[in-house]
């Protein structure tokens, strides 16, 4: 069965763990090819410099090959229905990723896909970036449980991301967001009962001294 990774809450606390220590491994004794001959699609409707050539170099260093699929070339959701971008790309490669305007159309994406879809961006989430950003994080601080997490900014995908993933893994979370670019309801409440398991505290102000005062990390 395949596994899609829409959201960084598509893992469990278990699986971020196995992801950052393979990680470790990877970057102390070298890369292997553990997708070789497998192809990727990046489907992209935004432009982006950092995501494309880091899905791009790391399909390569693993043995792989990626397809870049610009806006033009494949008029998601305009000159192609999004089902059938689906259902064609998974004749032809192991996996997708999309880096999409609308959360709704990696949804639709993952629906009619048989093969794997990761979330490259949307508007909701940036999953990858995030679980860089814990290996990183662990790499300087040695843990994740425990530490307290200050976001400073508008309760943007990121800080979505950021908050699902310090509440799954038991850092505590605190972000500073002006008046009306708060984190979303829906997302704030799944957060707090993902922390209700792992422990984490979630705090919001907007105050950003108030958010940076105990923070381990900014």
């Amino acid at each position: 069965m395949k596994k899609d990774l829409l959201s960084v809450s598509d893992l469990s606390r278990e699986e971020i763990e196995q992801l950052i220590g393979q990680a470790l491994r990877m970057k102390q004794k070298g890369v292997q090819a553990l997708l070789s001959g497998k192809t990727l699609a990046l489907l992209f409707e935004k432009p982006s410099l950092r995501t494309r050539v880091s899905f791009d170099l790391a399909i390569h260093q693993l043995g792989g090959h990626a397809i870049y699929l610009s806006p033009d070339e494949v008029g998601l959701g305009r000159r192609e229905a999004i089902p059938d971008v689906a259902r064609v790309l998974s004749r032809y490669v192991d996996g997708i990723a999309a880096r999409t305007f609308s959360h709704q159309t990696l949804l639709i994406l993952a629906e009619h896909s048989s093969v794997p879809v990761i979330n490259a961006l949307s508007d909701l989430e940036h999953p990858c970036q995030v679980l860089s950003d814990l290996l990183t994080i662990y790499e300087k601080k040695g843990r994740l449980a425990g530490l307290t997490l200050a976001f400073i900014g508008d309760g943007n995908n990121v800080a979505h991301s950021l908050l699902l993933a310090a509440s799954l893994t038991g850092m505590n979370f605190c972000i500073a967001s002006p008046p009306g670019y708060e984190i979303k309801k829906e997302v704030l409440n799944q957060s707090r009962e993902l922390a209700a398991s792992s422990g984490s505290q979630i705090e919001l102000t907007a105050e950003p001294g108030e958010a940076a005062k105990e923070a381990d990390i900014v």
